[in-house]
């Protein structure tokens, strides 16, 4: 483990952090008995250092390599809510088994034998290699298609503060509980009341709203977003950002965060939702396992590119996709852990997204989402500092300005280095990321910051690229949108053009190619 440390970890310094979780490994012989029966097991999963017993998840698996359940608990997509201790009884034989309490404690790995009337006891210790909380970084899955009730048993095993549950249809004389907050203790909940509009070309999902009844087919996504947003507590997110619509959504300036890791990436690459698109991109471009992710991330940098100023979230998907809750998440920075302060947090960008690394960023001093501004000719200089957890091995660290790499370090070399960033200079106006990309090669597994952005002579940048390709995709939606029958096809019209006047009017401010 390689370990650079700072006395107060509240301070953010050019130097970076960065650690490699080791997994833990144990395993477990239970003497044989006399008379034939089950064996019993019982193992206390607690932090190495404090000792504090862990609510965490556990994969079990026995004879043939299937998942096991453990009796008693929940069970979602193989994994079993596990609080410490765990108990296990089952028939003789070899089992084995691996514990995950969330990105900053190290995975357990062991196995145990089993055998008639057998019973063994013992623990499992896992380092925690930072505290997210003390470094004021709180994070959250805006995708669970799972029970409030459920999803909000799986937030301490997740290591997560909040949770959203999405509702694909609201029938009337559902009980209102079932749509309202529920808070898991003084620091956690789960935001239960998150309309999906799951319908073709759709993909939105629309926090602290839910309509009265289904939405009708003939209502458009971008009628339900215009009446969603008429309450200021709605936070309009893009789930899926290569949907038919989006050009349509982002004209109307409405929308609040784009889900950048969503359901297109899974834990192990299995069961992701296809990315397809009508964006015009060269499709040999983003080919093979991690193809959907570096789609998503390109669309997502040509939004930035035409001017717009939206931060990214995740969601994992979980209950209709495989991956756990909190596999895809979004963290943000706030003194106040409270729901308001973190969806506000969120709404300003002070965030990273992840589905691997720890990233945690800030420039000249300050949080993503800032606008660093200069006038005439004068450059500005950035010093970088970062804080990195890692599990997986990492293939690049780079730095990102305007769609093109300004600095990149393979982690091994830039360990070598100090693990200091070399001070970067920024002549022209833009927007600039900050991302960890792992070598994991069945999924696109990365974390990156949301934008910063630079203004020169408050001029912000707009490529006339990006609003093309944006002006393709609005008119290939709109030839599908004008095949639809009455009274869709007229209820549409007036959004698309304004959506057409929206980038015109860009394309005249466009300032680069």
């Amino acid at each position: 483990m390689n370990r650079i440390s700072f006395a107060n970890p509240k301070l953010f310094s050019p130097h970076v952090v960065w650690v490699l979780l080791a997994g833990a490994l144990i395993c477990w012989s239970a003497s044989p008995g006399a008379a034939q029966g089950t064996g019993h097991i019982e193992v206390d999963i607690v932090e190495e250092l404090s000792g504090k017993p862990l609510t965490c998840r556990v994969r079990l698996k026995g004879q043939n390599d299937r998942d096991l359940r453990i009796r008693g608990g929940l069970y979602q997509n193989g994994w079993n809510l596990v609080e410490s201790p765990l108990k296990f009884e089952g028939r003789p034989g070899d089992y084995r088994y691996e514990v995950s309490a969330g990105p900053r404690f190290s995975r357990g790995l062991g196995g145990f034998t089993l055998d008639r009337k057998s019973a063994a006891i013992d623990s499992l210790r896992l380092p925690q290699h930072c505290d997210l909380d003390l470094e004021g970084w709180y994070g959250g899955d805006l995708y669970s298609c799972v029970k409030p009730a459920e999803t909000a048993k799986w937030l301490a095993a997740a290591d997560l503060v909040m949770a959203a549950v999405v509702h694909t249809e609201v029938a009337q004389g559902n009980p209102a509980s079932e749509f309202t907050q529920i808070d898991t203790s003084g620091t956690k909940w789960v935001d239960a009341r998150s309309y999906y509009d799951a319908r073709a070309g759709s993909g939105l999902i629309l926090h602290h709203w839910t309509p009265p009844r289904a939405v009708p087919e003939h209502v458009p996504s971008s009628k339900l977003l215009e009446l969603a947003k008429e309450n200021r507590q709605t936070h309009a997110e893009i789930q899926r950002l290569w949907a038919r619509d989006t050009p349509l959504w982002l004209a109307s300036n409405k929308v609040d965060s784009i889900q950048l890791l969503s359901d297109h990436l899974t834990d192990d690459g299995q069961g992701a939702a296809e990315v397809k698109t009508l964006a015009n991109v060269d499709a040999a471009m983003f080919r093979g396992p991690r193809g959907g992710g570096r789609l998503v991330e390109f669309l997502y940098w040509q939004m930035l590119e035409s001017g717009l100023r939206i931060p990214p979230s995740a969601g994992s998907g979980v209950g209709k996709s495989p991956a756990s809750l909190g596999y895809n998440r979004v963290y943000v920075m706030t003194g106040n852990p409270s729901p308001a302060a973190w969806w506000e947090s969120l709404r300003a960008g002070q965030s990273f997204v992840t589905n691997g690394p720890l990233l945690r960023v800030q420039v000249n001093g300050y949080l993503p989402g800032q606008v660093l501004t200069s006038t005439g000719k004068s450059p500005i200089e950035l010093d970088i500092g970062l804080t990195l957890t890692v599990a997986d091995p990492v293939e690049y660290l780079d730095v990102i300005f305007n769609g093109q790499t300004l600095y990149q370090a393979r982690l091994d070399e830039f360990a070598k280095q100090g693990g200091k960033i070399p001070p970067q200079v920024i002549k022209e106006s833009g927007w600039l990321v900050i991302r960890v990309v792992t070598e994991r090669d069945f999924t696109y597994r990365i974390a990156t910051t949301a934008p910063y952005y630079f203004e020169f002579d408050g001029q912000a940048r707009i490529s006339r690229q990006a609003v093309e390709l944006f002006q393709r995709w609005l008119e290939q939606a709109a030839a599908q949108l004008s095949s639809d029958k009455e009274p869709t096809r007229a209820a549409v019209q007036p959004y698309v053009q304004a959506a057409r006047r929206f980038w015109a009017e860009r394309l005249k401010q466009a300032n680069v190619p």
